[in-house]
């Protein structure tokens, strides 16, 4: 018997992971018994200085694959980025397919015009210079997916980092963050799997929010993205143990997480606790 684990979010170096947290990593997958482990985008944001290197480390006691994230993308030209798309990977009489996928403003329903000034001046990925726009590169992404999922038999578990149906959108009445839901994903990729029936579980992150395993029209949905330290599942327990270290003036996440990251009890509760995090993070498949 052999385990797929399906891990997004990772983010190393925006987590400062040291040594000792990627081993805790590590022997997670172990305890686990893990074989295979696939990175659904946002491993790093230096793909071939920080990601390939300890992918390659893992890749000595793990068979490890990965897509790509936005932030995996920054300085990858057009042609990098689709030479790592489309995984095909064999699991037993199932297949994995695995794709980065991309976004097309199709989960905001503000005014369009408003968009391009917002990402070329303050969201994250006016740092990543594709060939065309938005709207046509999730439309030869949908073209290249049909005619994968076309040619594969039995059933298919999909791993890909952007959000594919708008059920997983956080709704929020504020213009400012609504307009970063126009590049969460695209809700044509739920559109496109339910072409294909064999299509039995999708896995995906970017959100940085974790749902329990949802269930749309016959489609297993998993979104357990690890995501940034100040979000983690670990910080709002420990919270919530020692409230004297919530301060409530503070309604920033990051801004409160550094407010007690340097604590002693922080640091010890999580370290207790690091393999509860790590395993949370992670969609598991037997084959």
């Amino acid at each position: 018997m052999s385990k797929l684990a399906i891990i997004s979010d990772f983010h190393m170096d925006s987590n400062h992971f040291s040594e000792e947290e990627l081993l805790v990593f590590e022997e997670v997958l172990r305890e686990e018994q893990v074989t295979d482990l696939h990175f659904a985008g946002d491993i790093s944001n230096d793909l071939y200085g920080i990601s390939f290197p300890y992918l390659n480390r893992l890749s000595r006691s793990f068979i490890v694959t990965y897509n790509l994230g936005n932030h995996d993308m920054i300085g990858l030209t057009e042609n990098e980025i689709d030479k790592k798309d489309f995984l095909i990977k064999k699991l037993g009489n199932k297949t994995l397919l695995a794709f980065h996928g991309w976004y097309d403003y199709s989960f905001y329903g503000g005014d369009l015009g408003k968009i391009g000034h917002f990402k070329d001046n303050f969201y994250f990925d006016r740092k990543i210079h594709r060939d065309f726009d938005d709207q046509m590169t999730t439309e030869i992404l949908l073209e290249k997916l049909n005619q994968v999922l076309n040619s594969l038999e039995g059933d298919v578990i999909v791993a890909l980092h952007f959000v594919p149906h708008a059920h997983f959108i956080i709704d929020t009445r504020y213009e400012k963050f609504e307009r970063f839901n126009a590049f969460l994903g695209s809700k044509t990729f739920h559109e496109t799997f339910l072409k294909y029936p064999n299509i039995t579980d999708v896995v995906f992150g970017h959100i940085h929010q974790r749902y329990n395993p949802t269930v749309i029209d016959q489609i297993n949905y998993h979104a357990r993205p690890l995501g940034y330290t100040y979000e983690w599942e670990i910080l709002r327990k420990f919270l919530i143990k020692y409230p004297k270290f919530q301060d409530d003036t503070i309604r920033q996440p990051k801004k409160n997480y550094n407010h007690i990251k340097e604590l002693v009890e922080w640091k010890e509760y999580k370290k207790e606790h690091l393999k509860d995090e790590f395993r949370s993070a992670m969609t598991t498949f037997n084959f």
